[in-house]
């Protein structure tokens, strides 16, 4: 899955679990804005912290009972990774262009 920012923020591809990141074409501070607090910028090059909540929120109708168990089930991974700020409940997401 992915978010896509554009003229709005959405969750792409919220069926696969096995990916994570933030698509965004151009300036990261800017695209940080546009989360409305959502998200973060990450002490590392290329990542940005987004919140879990935030996108439960985004996959909308996609987040039944299957879904959150397979969600949680990553969310686990990336702790396991150093990816989860359990404190902020963010979960670390890389940046590539959108494409």
């Amino acid at each position: 899955m992915f978010i896509a920012i554009a003229d709005t923020i959405t969750l792409e591809d919220p069926g696969n679990f096995r990916e994570f990141h933030v698509a965004i074409d151009g300036d990261v501070a800017a695209a940080v804005a546009a989360f409305d607090g959502a998200a973060a910028a990450s002490e590392r090059d290329n990542h940005l912290w987004i919140d879990i909540a935030f996108v439960r929120e985004l996959a909308g109708d996609a987040a039944d009972a299957e879904w959150q168990a397979q969600f949680d089930g990553m969310l686990a991974y990336a702790n396991s990774k150093g990816w989860i700020d359990e404190p902020a409940n963010r979960v670390e997401a890389h940046i590539q262009p959108p494409g």
